[in-house]
């Protein structure tokens, strides 16, 4: 009898089960190919599909589900929640930063921005589905529409991921600011700066 080259992971290891840096690569890829205008979008709603999934999944404080009553401690605390559950499911870790009217998620180990890493440094910041999972976690949390933009990348030599999330009109100005090249820190100055005003 032969030994299999590499033994399967044990059942009670899920985290390395989740993100598979080949299936990232595939699907990055084809949607390239065959969507090349619509990458973006369509990662940003597939993210949004799953944060809208997660939030029902793990709604549990009865202080939570009432997105009108959210105080800053009850959406703290669930922030807390979530970023236990991405740790253990190999989503990376994440923190979220008040900053006036926005609010600042450093996200840090995006299995999906080391894997496109793999495939090269990237120009900008590509971690669309995760904009839109945070989008939708904080939609649901505050019971406003909030957007997201990533200002900075693992996956484009950022030491972690940075997204900006807020109302519609925050992030426009954000984007705008992206695509003035400014650095991730000067757009957070500047948001500190307006909200300071």
């Amino acid at each position: 009898m032969t030994v299999p080259a590499a033994l399967p992971l044990p059942v009670t290891s899920p985290p390395a089960l989740w993100w598979p840096a080949d299936l990232v690569l595939a699907l990055h890829r084809t949607l390239r190919q065959r969507l090349p205008d619509d990458v973006a979008r369509t990662l940003y709603r597939l993210g949004r599909f799953t944060g809208a999934r997660l939030a029902c999944e793990q709604a549990c404080d009865p202080d939570d589900v009432h997105p009108t009553g959210a105080t800053p401690a009850s959406i703290s605390r669930r922030l807390q929640v979530w970023d236990e559950w991405f740790a253990n499911a190999g989503w990376g870790r994440f923190d979220a930063i008040p900053l006036g009217p926005a609010t600042v998620i450093n996200h840090y180990d995006s299995p999906i921005a080391m894997a496109l890493r793999m495939d090269g440094p990237a120009d900008s910041p590509v971690d669309d589905f995760f904009a839109g999972l945070f989008a939708e976690l904080l939609t649901q949390q505050t019971g406003q529409t909030q957007e997201s933009v990533e200002i900075s990348c693992l996956a484009s030599h950022a030491h972690y991921c940075c997204f900006v999330v807020g109302e519609a009109g925050i992030v426009r100005k954000v984007y705008a600011w992206l695509t003035y090249h400014l650095a991730p820190h000067d757009i957070l100055k500047r948001l500190a700066d307006e909200t300071a005003q």
